[in-house]
């Protein structure tokens, strides 16, 4: 699919001659994309000078042309003006056109005049909107891009919110994340009010409700765990510090990339004192859909089907996914009922092999396997799995069922209170979230649980160690008199008395033959 861009300045007969012609070959060709920007005079020659400095380009002159590269990314390439558009469309298509001079400057003044009256409505209604700021982080990934029609909709924050989407990466990606804002505004969704891009991380974060962390720090093969763990630390305390200065003071953080998930909450939880706590999470849901995905095909039934599956634990390395509580819906049995009746899934599964060692192995295998399968990352259903938990952190979760979320302990199910843990949870429509507090464990799932505190813990204390176990207490022993013989009552040390003996000038001790020695 060719995607073209025509930008010149409003007043510009050739920019006119460009667009007449790019809105003939996508009228006429099924896989030919035009985007056009269209700038006042005033914008024109800074929005220019900067567009090339960023691409590389040497182009003076209004319209400014190009292909953008959007099956595999770049910078794009550059086409030129008018005439070499004119040559790249005859070439190519076998088109061309034929616009008379008197025609150009008449849709030239046409354009300008559609500009300011576009822009003074713009203007208007920007100041009649208070939109919600969204910052997406790593926002030239396939998990960002996945995300952005579905948010832009309304899916996420509602059907009457307005979004303004703030695109934060690394300076070598901010073309691609152009032709990301160009295509994001192609899709003319109402609610998108605008799209920013930007490597400036306060510029991203700045006035923001709901920040995405999409971020990754890569292990390299002979990288430390612990040398990792503190690439990770600096990276996060770092975002932490700048969101508690520039973003909402309610702001809610979800991060949702690969890596530690837990630890990287733990230490931003450490550097935003100001935001409340509990606003910030770790994602657990794609792990809970990946138990839900093998249950469901187990059971024969869409993975809908399967709820209250809770994942316990670190989200992404020791984690213990439980069943004890899960249901099916709509399983092919012998009891049947409405669409709101459900069995217990180990009842149905009841194979305890296959639960207690198949299941877990299929889970921990689920995402390099689905990977294999695609030949590149699976980008879809993370997308997919950021954007319901959100929904559901924003607008409230289904009644009646619970779903996993990696949130600051309060010391629940005997988890250490400030340890980052997965959780089951339930969410109401105000944005809050709520421990689920009455699930029986049996001691094996104590044990299995125990087990992922463990882990996280251990990695707790990579930047936070633990203090030095106390010197114990000597053992209690009887102190001798100064005569050689028994004291007429015994003495005990301990540390919490510590009892000193009324002593000569000088001190003696007993031999094992019991004679005294000096000091």
């Amino acid at each position: 699919m060719a995607k073209i861009v025509v930008a010149g300045r409003a007043d510009c007969p050739y920019y006119a001659k460009a667009e007449l012609l790019g809105d003939r070959l996508q009228k006429n060709l099924p896989d030919f994309k035009l985007h056009k920007i269209l700038k006042t005079p005033e914008e024109w020659e800074d929005w220019l000078s900067e567009t090339c400095q960023q691409r590389g380009w040497n182009h003076q002159k209004s319209p400014l042309i190009w292909r953008e590269l959007i099956d595999r990314g770049g910078k794009g390439v550059l086409i030129g003006g008018a005439n070499d558009f004119q040559e790249y469309a005859s070439g190519y298509y076998g088109l061309s056109s034929d616009l008379l001079s008197s025609d150009m400057r008449k849709i030239a003044e046409e354009n300008q005049q559609t500009k300011i009256e576009v822009d003074e409505e713009e203007k208007l209604l920007k100041s009649q909107s208070n939109p919600l700021h969204v910052c997406i982080t790593n926002a030239s990934s396939g998990v960002s891009y996945g995300m952005i029609n579905t948010i832009a909709q309304g899916d996420v924050f509602g059907k009457t919110t307005e979004v303004s989407l703030h695109l934060l990466a690394a300076d070598d990606r901010l073309d691609y994340l152009e032709g990301t804002e160009m295509e994001a505004l192609d899709l003319a969704q109402g609610l998108l009010r605008e799209v920013i891009v930007t490597s400036n991380t306060h510029q991203a974060f700045s006035d923001c409700s709901v920040i995405l962390l999409l971020d990754e720090i890569p292990c390299e093969p002979d990288c430390e765990k612990s040398t990792w763990l503190q690439k990770n630390a600096e990276y996060f305390s770092n975002y932490a510090k700048i969101i508690n200065e520039v973003a909402k003071p309610n702001v809610k953080v979800m991060l949702a990339g690969e890596g530690p998930v837990n630890f990287n909450v733990f230490m931003m939880l450490q550097n935003a004192p100001d935001i409340p706590r509990q606003n910030f999470v770790g994602l657990s849901r794609l792990t809970e859909n990946h138990a839900k995905a093998i249950v469901s095909n187990q059971l024969k039934v869409n993975s809908d089907d399967v709820v209250d599956v809770i994942v316990w634990g670190n989200s992404y390395d020791a984690h213990y996914v439980d069943l004890s509580n899960a249901r099916v819906h709509n399983y092919d049995g012998a009891v049947w009922g409405p669409p709101s009746f459900s069995r217990p899934v180990l009842e149905m599964l009841h194979d305890d092999k296959w639960v207690g060692e198949e299941f877990p192995s299929l889970v921990k295998q689920r995402k390099a396997e689905v990977q294999e399968k695609l030949g590149h990352p699976a980008t879809m259903s993370r997308a997919a799995a950021i954007t319901t938990m959100v929904g559901h952190w924003w607008n409230g979760s289904p009644s009646g069922q619970m779903f996993s979320l990696a949130v600051v302990s309060e010391g629940w199910y005997g988890v250490p209170e400030g340890l980052v843990f997965s959780y089951p949870v339930t969410l109401n429509p105000k944005g809050y979230w709520n421990v689920v507090q009455d699930i029986n464990l049996t001691e094996p799932m104590k044990a299995k649980i125990n087990d992922t505190v463990q882990d996280l813990l251990s990695e707790k204390y990579v930047m936070f160690p633990p203090p030095k176990a106390p010197t114990p207490p000597p053992t209690a022993e009887a102190v001798p008199s100064t005569d050689g013989g028994e004291a007429d009552s015994v003495q005990f040390k301990s540390s919490e008395q510590l009892i000193t003996l009324e002593e000569s000038e000088k001190e003696t001790s007993v031999t094992k033959d019991g004679e005294e020695t000096a000091e």
